[in-house]
């Protein structure tokens, strides 16, 4: 029977430190503008003009170490773990690509027996997202709109790393093989009629 104290853990989706914040902007420019400086053209290059963004910061996922072996020989069924001999969790300036946690920290458990890892003990990469949109709208009438669009996802192009591999005692355990996606940029028009 498993230690009941192994299974009492954060959730899966809790992200300990999370902050999200978005803005939007009209550039002051064109008629009726604080900044109107001429007519016609000028006038249609410079007004509606906007910019929006949304910034997410957010710590990592906590995550479960799994043994893929039958260990306490009661068949393919529920994830079982390994034994820890000490917090696998290391500094965040030892942490890499291809040692994101100390995989030495994990023994298998005895044949028979469930490992006493606890569940969801590690934490995952954080995430660090900017995305940007720049609108601009030409008014031909009242009822008629032209809208350009560009936007920008991940903008500094930070890499997000996923999850590293958290199988024991194979042969890629604990190293991180995916990441999120790079910048993206995508534009648009759409017509308002």
């Amino acid at each position: 029977m498993r230690n009941r104290d192994a299974e009492r853990a954060r959730s899966s989706f809790d992200h300990t430190h999370r902050f999200v914040a978005s803005g939007s902007y009209e550039l002051p420019f064109g008629e009726g503008k604080r900044f109107f400086n001429g007519s016609g053209l000028k006038q249609a290059l410079a007004g509606g003009w906007k910019l929006s963004a949304i910034a997410i910061l957010e710590s990592g996922a906590p995550f479960t170490v799994n043994d893929q072996t039958d260990r306490a020989n009661i068949g393919q069924g529920p994830a079982q773990r390994p034994n820890c001999l000490r917090d696998p969790n290391l500094p965040a300036g030892q942490r890499t690509v291809d040692r994101y946690f100390d995989t030495s920290a994990f023994t298998p458990a005895a044949f028979g027996t469930f490992g006493g890892c606890g569940r969801n003990n590690l934490t995952g990469p954080g995430m660090k997202d900017v995305d940007l949109a720049i609108v601009k709208n030409i008014r031909f009438t009242e009822t008629r709109n032209l809208e350009l669009r560009m936007e920008t996802f991940n903008l500094f192009n930070n890499t997000n790393f996923d999850l590293p591999n958290r199988f024991a005692f194979t042969p890629n355990f604990g190293k991180i093989f995916s990441a999120g996606p790079a910048r993206q940029i995508q534009f648009g028009i759409k017509f308002l009629f």
